[in-house]
């Protein structure tokens, strides 16, 4: 996966600062960094108060600056941190994690 080379072209990061809650509305943080695939133009990953995040099946709320998750809070407080540049191994690892397999 490759990153895209300038923040500038990855336009998930006008949710960097959004407030993150689980799918019961418990706070779990905010979106430090998003992480976007710049050939495949998808955003692959949130990185929440430290914690790597998977992008599927999330619910953004623009108009609230929110992301609502389908993971419990404590699965993510849970999670691997970030890997940067992420391998394929790690994408593998935060799936388990998630139960995404």
């Amino acid at each position: 996966m490759e990153e895209a080379n300038h923040r500038a072209d990855n336009p998930y990061t006008e949710w960097e600062g959004y407030e993150v809650v689980d799918a019961s509305g418990e706070p779990v943080g905010r979106v430090e960094r998003a992480v976007y695939d710049a050939p495949s133009g998808l955003l692959k990953y949130l990185s929440v108060d430290g914690r790597t995040v998977p992008a599927e099946n999330l619910n953004a709320e623009p108009d609230r600056r929110r992301i609502r998750l389908p993971h419990p809070a404590e699965r993510v407080r849970s999670a691997p941190p970030l890997e940067d540049p992420p391998t394929g191994g790690f994408d593998a690892e935060v799936r388990r994690h998630y139960g995404l397999n």
